[in-house]
C-alpha cells in the first residue's frame, strides 16, 4: 500500500508495522477516525500469550504498539468471557510481558517460571502456549 494506508467508506486505515510481536513482521490495523485498532497477534485479551519467538525479537518492539491508545480494540487472541475495553486489553498484555521480564530473571528452569506465570495469571486460558514459551526461552 502507498504509505501504508488506504481508505474505505471515507475512513483512513493505517498500517502500522509492528516489527516482532508474538512472531516477526507482525502489523495492526489503525482507523484514526474510529479509535480503533485491529491488532492481531500484538494484544491479547485475557489469553497466555505466545512466547515461543519471544527470545528471537524480544518484547521491546512488541510494546511499542501499546502507544496507539485506542478506543476500540479487536485483539487476535481473546478470552471470550472479556469484554473488549481496549484500556485494560493494552494494560494487561503490557502488564504480562513486564511479568515475563521479571520472573525470568527469578527463575533458572522453563518449569519455574511457568509455574511461576501460571501462579501470577491462574485465570488466563490457553496455558499450553504458555509452556511452548517457557521451554524456547530456557532453551
Amino acid at each position: 500500500m502507498p504509505d501504508n494506508r488506504f481508505t474505505l467508506e471515507g475512513h483512513d486505515l493505517v498500517i502500522i508495522q509492528a516489527g516482532h510481536s508474538d512472531t516477526d513482521d507482525t502489523s495492526v490495523l489503525h482507523v484514526p477516525d474510529l479509535d480503533l485498532v485491529v491488532a492481531g497477534d500484538v494484544i491479547y485479551n485475557g489469553v497466555h500469550q505466545f512466547l515461543v519467538e519471544a527470545g528471537h525479537g524480544g518484547l521491546d518492539a512488541w510494546r511499542r504498539v501499546f502507544d496507539l491508545r485506542p478506543r476500540r480494540i479487536v485483539a487476535g487472541h481473546e478470552n471470550k468471557g472479556l469484554d473488549d475495553d481496549a484500556t485494560r486489553s493494552i494494560n494487561e498484555t503490557r502488564q504480562y510481558l513486564d511479568t515475563v521480564d521479571e520472573l525470568l530473571l527469578q527463575h533458572d528452569s522453563a518449569l519455574g517460571f511457568f509455574n511461576a506465570m501460571l501462579k501470577r495469571f491462574p485465570e488466563r486460558p490457553n496455558p499450553g502456549a504458555l509452556w511452548g514459551g517457557a521451554v524456547a526461552l530456557y532453551s
